[in-house]
C-alpha cells in the first residue's frame, strides 16, 4: 500500500472510530417505535409468524429481512439494532468516501467523509437509530458513487451493480423511485465522455430491469406462499392512504426558507451553503457530469422525503449523502476555482462548515441517552421502558398482554409476545381497518391476555367505538394505584390468573 493510500485508509479508520463512539454514547437510549417494530416483527418471523398476514407493517419486506439477519447473528436485543445502526453508518461513510473520491481525489473523499461522520447521527435528524433511511442512504451513497465513477468503457456489471444498490433500496422505502429516477435521467443527459447517449440509455435499461426483476421476485415469493392479498394490502394499498397528501408536501419540500430555519434540521444548512458555494464555483469546471449527477440527486431528494405524505425528522436524513458529498466536492471546486491565488480558501471553507457542525452536535453528546429521547420524541419511549419492566414483573412466564397504541417497544423490553399481528393504526385508520379490527377482536376473544395496555394519546386521536374497546370495557379492570400523569393505563382481566394473585396479594 502506497503513503496515500495508507494516510487515506488511516484517516478513515478514525472516522470509523468517531462514528462508533458516537453510537455508543446512545447505545442504551430507548427505541423508537419504527424500529421496536422491526426489531419485534423480526423475532415474530423468528418464532414462525408470517410477514404482513400474522405480523404487520406496511414497509416493503428489505427492512424486516435486514432485521431477521440482524437478530440471526446477534440475537434477540439492543445488540442486533447496534449492529445494524453501526453498518449502515460505516457503509455509507464508504460510499460517501468514493463519492468524494471520484471527482475531488482522495482529499475531497475525506472532506465528504469526514461531514459524513459528524452529522450522521443528528439528535435532531433521529439520525443515530437505524430507521429505514440508514439504509436507504447505505445504498444510495454507493450507487452515486459507481455511478460518478463510471467511465465510457465501463461495463455492464457496473451498471447491473448499481441496479442491485437501487433495487435493495427501494424494498426499503418506495420513494427510492425519485432519486432512482432523476439520477438514471442525468446518466442519459451527461453520459461519461467516450460513452454515447445509446449506450447511456442501455445502462439505465440494465438498471430498471434488475430493480423489475428484484419487485417481481417479491410478488412472486408472496404469490408462492399464498400471501399476496396481505402483502399487497399493507405495501401498497396503506401507503396510498398513508401518503394521500403526497403532493401537498412534495410542494412543501420545496419550501427551503421555511425549511432552513426549521429547528430539526439545521445540521443541513452548512452543508448546503457549502454545496451550493461548490455548485457555482464548480459548474465551469471540468467535467460537468458529476454535478449534473449530483442537482439531480438533490432535486429528487425533496421529492422523496414529500412522497411519503407528512414530515417526520428522520425522513429529512435522506439529505445527507448529496450534501456531505457535495460539500466534499466544493472544497475541491474552491480549490481549483483559486488555485494558488487564495490556496488557502478551500481548507478555510471547509473547516469553517466543521467548525458549525461540531457547534451543532458536540452539546448532543453532553446529554445521557435518556435525555435524547425526551428532546426526540418526549417521554415517551423513556416511559415505556418503565411501563414494560412493570408488566414482566406482574405477568408469570407464558402469560400475555396487549397494547392498545402503536408502542411495540412494550414487547421488546419485556421480551414477551404480542398475542395478535397488528398495532393500532391499520385497525382503526387504513382501507382495511374493519376486517383488521375484527381479526384483532377474534384474536384477543380466543386468548384473552392477563393484562391490556391503553396508551392515552390513542384516545384523543381515535374517537368513537371499537370492537377492541368493547373487548376491553367487558372484560377488564384498571389496575390500582397508577400514576395519573402515566402515558399508559394498565388493566387486569376480570377474574384472570393476574387479579386473583394481585387480589390474594391486598388481602395479606
Amino acid at each position: 500500500m502506497t503513503r496515500p493510500r495508507l494516510a487515506v485508509a488511516l484517516a478513515l479508520l478514525v472516522l470509523a472510530v468517531l462514528i462508533v463512539t458516537a453510537r455508543l454514547h446512545t447505545y442504551g437510549e430507548p427505541l423508537e417505535d419504527d424500529v421496536m417494530v422491526y426489531a419485534v416483527i423480526a423475532h415474530e418471523l423468528h418464532a414462525g409468524r408470517a410477514l404482513y398476514a400474522d405480523a404487520w407493517d406496511h414497509k416493503p419486506p428489505g427492512v424486516h429481512v435486514t432485521y431477521w439477519i440482524a437478530e440471526a447473528l446477534f440475537g434477540y436485543g439492543r445488540d442486533a439494532v447496534f449492529a445494524l445502526v453501526l453498518a449502515a453508518a460505516l457503509a455509507t461513510l464508504g460510499g460517501v468516501y468514493l463519492a468524494g473520491a471520484a471527482l475531488g481525489g482522495r482529499a475531497a473523499g475525506l472532506w465528504a467523509a469526514t461531514c459524513w461522520a459528524i452529522a450522521s447521527g443528528d439528535l435532531w435528524l433521529q439520525a443515530n437509530q437505524p430507521n429505514t433511511e440508514v439504509f436507504v442512504n447505505a445504498c444510495l451513497a454507493w450507487a452515486f458513487a459507481l455511478l460518478v465513477a463510471a467511465r465510457g468503457d465501463s461495463r455492464a456489471a457496473r451498471y447491473l451493480t448499481i441496479g442491485a444498490l437501487i433495487a435493495w433500496a427501494s424494498l426499503y422505502k418506495q420513494v427510492v423511485v425519485a432519486p432512482a429516477l432523476f439520477l438514471v435521467l442525468a446518466h442519459v443527459v451527461r453520459p461519461p465522455e467516450g460513452r454515447s447517449r445509446a449506450r447511456a440509455a442501455g445502462d439505465v435499461a440494465l438498471i430498471a430491469a434488475v430493480g423489475l426483476a428484484a419487485w417481481a421476485a417479491v410478488f412472486s415469493y408472496f404469490t408462492a406462499v399464498g400471501r399476496l392479498a396481505e402483502f399487497y394490502e399493507a405495501v401498497f394499498a396503506y401507503n396510498r392512504y398513508y401518503g394521500r397528501r403526497m403532493p401537498t408536501f412534495v410542494l412543501r419540500a420545496f419550501d427551503l426558507p421555511r425549511l432552513v430555519v426549521d429547528p430539526y434540521l439545521q445540521v443541513l444548512v452548512p452543508l448546503a451553503a457549502l454545496t451550493l458555494v461548490g455548485a457555482l464555483a464548480g459548474w465551469s469546471w471540468r467535467p460537468r457530469r458529476p454535478w449534473t449527477l449530483l442537482a439531480a440527486l438533490v432535486l429528487a431528494t425533496p421529492i422523496a422525503v414529500g412522497m411519503h405524505g407528512q414530515f417526520v425528522p428522520h425522513y429529512f436524513q435522506l439529505w445527507l449523502p448529496p450534501l456531505t458529498i457535495g460539500a466534499g466536492w466544493a472544497v475541491a471546486a474552491l480549490g481549483a476555482r483559486f488555485g494558488d491565488r487564495l490556496r488557502w480558501a478551500p481548507a478555510v471553507a471547509g473547516g469553517a462548515t466543521l467548525v458549525v457542525l461540531l457547534a451543532h452536535t458536540l452539546p448532543s453528546y453532553g446529554l445521557p441517552a435518556d435525555d435524547w429521547s425526551v428532546i426526540k420524541y418526549g417521554p415517551i419511549f423513556v416511559e415505556e421502558r418503565t411501563v414494560a419492566r412493570r408488566i414482566d414483573a406482574l405477568l408469570l412466564p407464558g402469560e400475555t398482554f396487549y397494547e392498545w397504541g402503536s408502542e411495540v417497544g412494550l414487547f421488546f423490553e419485556s421480551r414477551r409476545r404480542p398475542p395478535t399481528a397488528f398495532s393500532v393504526w391499520p385497525v382503526v385508520d387504513g382501507p382495511a381497518a374493519r376486517r383488521l379490527g375484527a381479526r384483532v377482536r377474534a384474536d384477543l376473544d380466543r386468548d384473552p391476555p392477563e393484562i391490556f395496555v391503553v396508551a392515552k394519546w390513542t384516545q384523543v386521536y381515535i374517537q368513537g367505538r371499537h370492537p377492541v374497546l368493547d373487548f376491553l370495557a367487558a372484560n377488564y379492570r384498571p389496575l390500582r394505584d397508577q400514576d395519573p400523569q402515566s402515558a399508559f393505563l394498565l388493566f387486569a382481566r376480570r377474574g384472570g390468573a393476574l387479579e386473583q394473585r394481585l387480589a390474594v396479594a391486598s388481602a395479606r
